[in-house]
């Protein structure tokens, strides 16, 4: 109330005094607005060259890893905080043990905790916070609020920091053995049992056309221009090439539902192997049918042998959620003609749907080696695959993940 009507008051006894003649009273008013003046600028200011900051060493870590996280507040001016209160915002669920600080936000699983302190010129203050990493997923800290204000806490002035500080936690990964999968090619027979192929992305010249070479061997320029066949001669390569294809669809129809272990055991099984294939240095890439944050395409990683690669395969195993944007089959379909030939396709699904089994058998009509890994436990239909492709059951292995309900605000 006071805040309201400090001016009015300091006026009408300036007044007031005048009137009277009394020295007193104008003395008390023009003391009034005095105060009332500094409070009001105090307050404007308090906030003005403050800095505040999230500070996390590692802002990439493992299902299961702790994470440590300052959070640092700076005065850069010479008028002191007579008070300042922070409002912070963590994921529920990096909060565990002493829980008594937090308190639940207008969020369900965000919890919120204030600090208030007080800070000189050029002062800073920081905080420390030992956060856990519960589960696979993109967790955002924040946003915080600022508020300050005049020392007698009559004038206040706040700022919101929109900013967030984002960790990203990477599924867990298990031994192939713990998969129930062999150590000598455990991805399946290679074809021809010969590890060199031809790249047909590196193209070494061309040379004249003899029988059994197939029309996708065929340079239709160089014919053109010499006037007879002419077949491109790739160069050879060493590199064997491994697809991941994860299947986040876990119900039939798709707007049914999900099942929270069958997507966790798929995407922890897919993580798996993407590490051993890269350590046996495959070139390996990753598809999967879910989403990117904010995005409306789906997940497509070309093969690949650089350092980045399995790093880049673990982030997008992190995000994916249970939202499903396109069939599998339908990925699959796109992504035939860029197959290196000889490449090795490792299917992990919880379910089997007619579009992907017909997929799945003209691919390895075509040459391709074709793996499934069924990851659910719900039985499928034996005539579908028609035992042309090798089905190996995943389903019963326990694997090393925290079972959870995923609820939105969970992962963003």
């Amino acid at each position: 109330m006071l805040r309201q009507i400090w001016a009015v008051l300091a006026a009408a006894a300036i007044i007031a005094g005048i009137i009277a003649t009394n020295a007193a009273v104008i003395a008390a008013g023009a003391l009034v607005a005095l105060a009332g003046w500094g409070a009001q600028s105090w307050a404007r200011w308090s906030l003005r060259r403050v800095t505040y900051q999230r500070l996390a060493p590692e802002d990439r870590a493992f299902a299961g890893d702790r994470v440590e996280l300052d959070l640092r507040l700076s005065n850069d001016k010479l008028l002191p905080l007579a008070w300042i209160d922070i409002r912070e915002h963590f994921p529920r669920g990096m909060i565990e043990g002493d829980a008594g600080e937090f308190a639940q936000s207008a969020q369900v699983s965000v919890v919120q905790t204030d600090w208030r302190l007080s800070l000189w010129a050029h002062q800073r203050a920081t905080r420390r916070y030992d956060l856990y990493c519960p589960d696979r997923g993109v967790y955002e800290i924040g946003p915080a609020r600022l508020l300050s204000g005049d020392p007698f806490g009559l004038f206040q002035d706040e700022r919101e920091e929109a900013r967030r500080t984002r960790i990203i936690v990477y599924p867990r990964t298990v031994p192939l053995g713990e998969l129930a999968l062999p150590a000598r090619r455990p991805f399946g027979e290679l074809p021809g049992g010969d590890p060199v192929f031809e790249d047909p992305s590196r193209v070494l010249g061309v040379r004249d056309y003899r029988p059994g070479d197939t029309l996708r061997r065929v340079d239709w320029n160089a014919t053109a221009r010499l006037g007879k066949l002419q077949s491109r001669v790739y160069d050879p390569s060493a590199s064997l090439h491994l697809l991941i294809c994860l299947n986040t669809q876990t119900t039939v129809p798709v707007w049914a539902g999900v099942v929270p272990d069958v997507l966790e055991r798929s995407i922890t099984v897919a993580a798996s192997i993407a590490r051993e294939a890269f350590e046996s240095r495959y070139s390996v890439g990753l598809i999967a049918n879910a989403s990117y944050p904010e995005a409306d395409r789906s997940i497509r990683i070309p093969p690949g042998r650089r350092a980045e690669q399995f790093i880049r395969m673990l982030e997008a195993l992190a995000i994916v959620t249970p939202f499903v944007v396109e069939p599998l089959a339908a990925m699959l379909d796109r992504e035939e003609h860029r197959l290196v030939l000889g490449t090795t396709i490792v299917v992990i699904s919880g379910l089997m749907t007619p579009e992907l089994a017909s997929t799945l058998l003209r691919l390895r009509r075509r040459g391709h080696t074709v793996l499934v890994l069924k990851t659910g436990a719900a039985p499928w239909d034996d005539d579908l695959l028609a035992g042309a492709v090798e089905v190996r059951d995943l389903s019963y292995v326990d694997l090393p993940w925290r079972e959870q309900v995923w609820a939105p605000g969970a992962m963003r």
